[in-house]
């Protein structure tokens, strides 16, 4: 049996989270016992993903990230400090990172005691000065751990441009799946719109993330202002919460989208919703593999993404999708037209992007590859210990 101490800080239930919750619940638990450790804010109720670990069975520890909602100047010390004496323990082979600051204080503890220590690396968001401070931490801290895995191609490249050896920096493009059979689709599409006085016929397309800068919403919103120059109107769903909800909730009033443009806030399980969309629109400013846009594709809605990160890896388009330049509404508008128009084109962009997920990027093949990687690492940590 091999046991992994698996870090991470779930926030907010985003992609770095579905990630990790994907690989919980379908890695093989006979061969590896995986114990998460959650680095939390002490003064909110437990988050959706550790409500879903429970689900799932694991233990878990937490470890409060500060003591005090204010400035906390010694919470990376102390958190590293709870952190090292868990691992030492714990009787670990491995230790995996996910995020920043489970890096910078998962890592170091892992090197102290000598434990293999794998980061799974998302991409990096600047928005502020304590990020860019935290973001260049993480890249020197990275240089402790034995494997790097990166999400995409383009964040492989911007490690290495960062001084890391490419040599120790796998691509692991993350991964997605459906299990939904075509009743249930069905049923959920009637259910979700019914709950949102959406009609059956209504045009509606739609976006699933956090609502930070970056998603790009404002650009999905911009593009639903164009309809007011066409003659064919859509309905727009804006799923998820975030910094920048009040800010796109004026644009919407502004622009008098009120009847056109739905938010929900956050959700759940947003997979159940994605259903009710007949396009899914990604317009992010950044991404790395992102795992909505998996989702929708597995379910087979046609999509349309920013070319961006690791988006052009997915998407090759007008094969299984469409691209469009980043921060570009009008293309986004004219795409979802075109969709409009053209539902045969439709049926054949949802059919490619189902094989797509389905043959390049299946969880089976993808869980099987991080098993592996723990298979080799807790090899070598072996023969270390035994020398």
């Amino acid at each position: 049996m091999i046991r992994v101490a698996y870090i991470l800080t779930p926030i907010t239930f985003g992609g770095s989270e579905k990630v990790s919750l994907n690989f919980l619940r379908h890695v093989n638990r006979e061969r590896y016992e995986i114990f998460p450790i959650l680095l939390v804010r002490p003064w909110e109720n437990d988050p959706y993903f550790a409500c879903e670990l429970r689900r799932c069975g694991y233990h878990f520890e937490r470890v409060p990230v500060a003591v005090r909602r204010d400035a906390d100047p010694f919470r990376v010390p102390r958190v590293a400090g709870r952190i090292f004496a868990l691992l030492r323990g714990g009787s670990f082979h491995l230790v995996h990172t996910h995020g920043y600051f489970a890096d910078i204080c998962g890592l170091p503890a892992a090197r102290l005691l000598g434990i293999p220590g794998i980061s799974t690396c998302h991409g990096y968001i600047s928005n502020g000065g304590n990020l860019k401070l935290y973001n260049m931490l993480d890249k020197i801290v990275l240089r402790l751990c034995t494997r790097i895995m990166a999400v995409s191609e383009g964040i492989r490249g911007d490690l290495m441009i960062s001084g890391l050896d490419g040599g120790r920096i796998d691509v692991v493009h993350n991964a997605a799946g459906s299990t939904l059979k075509e009743e249930d689709f069905h049923r959920l599409r009637l259910e979700k719109r019914s709950s949102l006085s959406i009609g059956v016929d209504e045009f509606v397309a739609g976006f699933a993330g956090r609502l930070s800068q970056e998603k790009g919403a404002r650009y999905l919103i911009e593009a639903a202002s164009e309809m007011k120059h066409h003659g064919k109107r859509y309905k727009l769903l804006i799923m998820g919460d975030g910094p920048e909800r009040e800010c796109l909730s004026s644009m919407v009033k502004k622009a008098g989208l009120d009847r056109d443009v739905l938010f929900t806030g956050f959700l759940e399980n947003s997979e159940e919703w994605l259903p009710a969309l007949d396009i899914f629109v990604l317009p992010s400013l950044t991404e790395g593999t992102p795992m909505a846009l998996l989702e929708a594709m597995a379910m087979g809605i046609p999509v349309i993404a920013s070319a961006v990160g690791g988006v052009p890896d997915v998407i090759e388009d007008g094969i299984n999708g469409f691209l469009v330049p980043p921060g570009e509404s009008r293309a986004i508008h004219e795409r979802i037209m075109l969709l409009i128009d053209k539902p045969d084109q439709m049926k054949r962009l949802s059919r490619a992007g189902k094989e797509t997920v389905n043959s390049r990027y299946n969880v089976r093949d993808w869980c099987r590859r991080i098993e592996q990687m723990y298979d080799s690492l807790a090899e070598g940590g072996s023969r270390g210990m035994r020398a």
